[in-house]
């Protein structure tokens, strides 16, 4: 192997160890039990600039979803394969237009599901990034190190389908896992 591909490759690993520490301050990935009216961004305002708009931005719910899953179907155990795909957004990047620079952004990203069995909606919350994201972050906020804790993404560039894909595929696989205090396996809601 190339001698400057295995120092890239140990530097961007130790950065994102170093952003992983700064981010974990940011709070831990879980799913959470809020109104359907929460699953919309808010608008994101015009700055001194007059750049922005005060429209929201571009949600999942507003767009085909890019991702094939399998249809809902229940187990003769009696638990459902999948929950329900509703929503999914970033809380500062519009789906549509993506970020300033697709090789250096870091945002959360949300998604809205419902669980069939409860009919309770959940909300999924992870970090998205690009090493070059995470490295933008060191440097305009002056840190030392970062810790990520709890879920993060890190793509080598913005691929909407590819964060979406990863992020559903996490989803499904924790929702096919048995709960011991219920039936199905959404994550617990003391977190």
């Amino acid at each position: 192997m190339d001698p400057v591909k295995i120092v890239i490759f140990v530097a961007a690993f130790l950065l994102l160890i170093l952003l992983g520490r700064k981010l974990s301050s940011r709070g831990e990935s879980y799913a959470s039990t809020l109104p359907p009216e929460a699953f919309r961004p808010k608008a994101v305002a015009a700055n001194e600039d007059g750049h922005g708009s005060s429209k929201p931005a571009i949600v999942g719910a507003d767009l085909p979803f890019p991702v094939n899953v399998p249809e809902i179907e229940r187990d003769v155990d009696g638990r459902y394969n999948r929950p329900e795909f509703l929503n999914y957004y970033f809380e500062t990047i519009d789906l549509h237009a993506g970020p300033e620079d697709p090789e250096s952004f870091c945002d959360d990203f949300y998604i809205a599901i419902r669980d069939i069995e409860s009919n309770r909606p959940m909300l999924y919350s992870y970090l998205v990034a690009t090493p070059a994201g995470l490295q933008k972050v060191l440097n305009t906020e002056r840190l030392p190190a970062l810790y990520l804790e709890g879920q993060a993404l890190i793509v080598p560039r913005w691929d909407l389908p590819l964060i979406l894909d990863t992020a559903v595929k996490q989803i499904m696989k924790d929702y096919a896992v048995p709960d011991d205090k219920e039936t199905h396996a959404l994550p617990n809601d003391d977190v």
